[in-house]
């Protein structure tokens, strides 16, 4: 059959055959995390799933993450649903049966529910026998997480051949469960590494004075950074946010470490403003440089650019999602973040939109990157159906 407005019942059918099985195989991925390029397990259960349900058209071009497509229409273009599938360097704190059996990993970002939505999203049309006029690849890619990032080399090994269109999703805490976020324009910022060493000779805590105090001279960056941000940069139009995140310096409480590494996190939309920003923290270090006899080493690594959202594409998501949607959903149109994400790579070369779903309840109220965050099987329920009846009533 092709799919049609018509076919809400069978595309719901669908869903609702694949629900359980996708939940499991979300809380079998919570329960063994892995770190970004180390997603070995992972990868293996994202083919056994797809192979279970006569999906056999896949690839895994680098270590780790699958393509995978469902070919319907041999020359037509692809609709590309991208899922990352790494963890993070955290422990798990929640209570529960999937609880990660991995000490010091956990899917605190919500990528194993965005790999069980996308997984979810070619099962159930599997299921229901629907065709499409168009052809689907699904992207679950490896280390969205670090610096570099995995979806330049998934673009690299042909993610984006034919590729008309790119959807993306996010599970959002800030959002209640039951609202989708479909917002046009820039979303989210980029993320920039910033990198600092600090060298000097080292001495006796009781005489600072006969050296150069590393502590001291990181407090004196640490705040002059921030106030960078808020009294040389104009914030009206973009915004800015820095934030130093590691310190380590020294093992001992009488001594003046020799050694010190600094880093912190700067979160730009505007690259203008990151250029302004890089160009004065330079001006800063190197003052302090001069005036403390400290040498300051100071590198930066530019994380994916910021997430922009089709607007024609948004519009078109966002007037089918009125048209016989079978769930109570609230939809938003002005939702941002100043979270990063390398979504941002397949967007910024064919329309692309990242769709956010929410996940809070009374119970659920952990944000990202939190050893307590989790995702209610209605989150997922919502991003399968929302990403089926989007494709039955997209144009190719």
């Amino acid at each position: 059959m092709i799919l049609k407005k018509t076919s809400v019942p069978e595309l719901q059918a669908g869903v609702e055959a694949v629900f359980e099985r996708i939940v499991g195989f979300r809380e079998d991925l919570h329960r063994h995390p892995e770190l970004s390029w180390q997603e070995f397990r992972t990868t293996l259960k994202i083919k056994e799933l797809l192979a279970e349900y006569g999906i056999k058209d896949f690839s895994t071009p680098l270590q780790t993450g699958v393509i995978a497509e469902m070919v319907y229409a041999p020359g037509a273009p692809f609709v590309l649903l991208r899922a990352d599938i790494d963890a993070l360097p955290l422990q798990d704190e929640k209570e529960t049966p999937y609880r990660s059996q991995n000490t010091g990993v956990c899917h605190a970002c919500g990528h194993d529910a965005h790999t069980a939505v996308m997984a979810g999203v070619a099962l159930a049309l599997k299921t229901s026998g629907a065709v499409l006029p168009f052809n689907l690849r699904f992207v679950f890619q490896p280390a969205e997480e670090p610096i570099p990032s995995g979806a330049p080399r998934m673009i690299e090994a042909g993610a984006l051949e034919q590729v008309r269109y790119a959807l993306g999703l996010h599970m959002e805490p800030r959002l209640p469960l039951g609202v989708i976020a479909l917002t046009p324009g820039w979303i989210n910022m980029q993320s920039v590494r910033l990198d600092l060493t600090l060298e000097g000779p080292g001495g006796h805590s009781a005489r600072p004075h006969e050296t150069a105090d590393l502590l001291w001279l990181a407090s004196r960056i640490i705040q002059e950074g921030y106030q960078m941000v808020y009294r040389r940069i104009n914030l009206l139009d973009s915004a800015v946010i820095l934030t130093f995140t590691e310190i380590e310096a020294g093992r001992g409480y009488n001594v003046i470490p020799n050694k010190l590494s600094l880093t912190a996190t700067l979160r730009i939309s505007d690259p203008r403003k990151r250029d302004l920003f890089i160009g004065q923290f330079r001006d800063l270090l190197q003052y302090l440089e001069k005036e403390s006899g400290a040498q300051i080493g100071f590198e930066y690594r530019e994380g994916a650019p910021a997430i922009h959202n089709d607007p024609e594409l948004i519009h078109s998501l966002h007037r089918n999602i009125r048209e016989n949607f079978w769930l109570p959903v609230e939809v938003q149109t002005d939702f941002r973040t100043p979270g990063g994400d390398d979504f941002s790579f397949y967007s910024e070369k064919v329309p692309g939109a990242m769709v956010r779903f929410g996940v809070r309840t009374e119970t659920m109220t952990a944000n990202l990157h939190n050893g307590r965050f989790d995702v209610h099987p209605e989150a997922i329920r919502n991003a399968v159906s929302f990403f089926l009846h989007q494709l039955a009533h997209l144009e190719g």
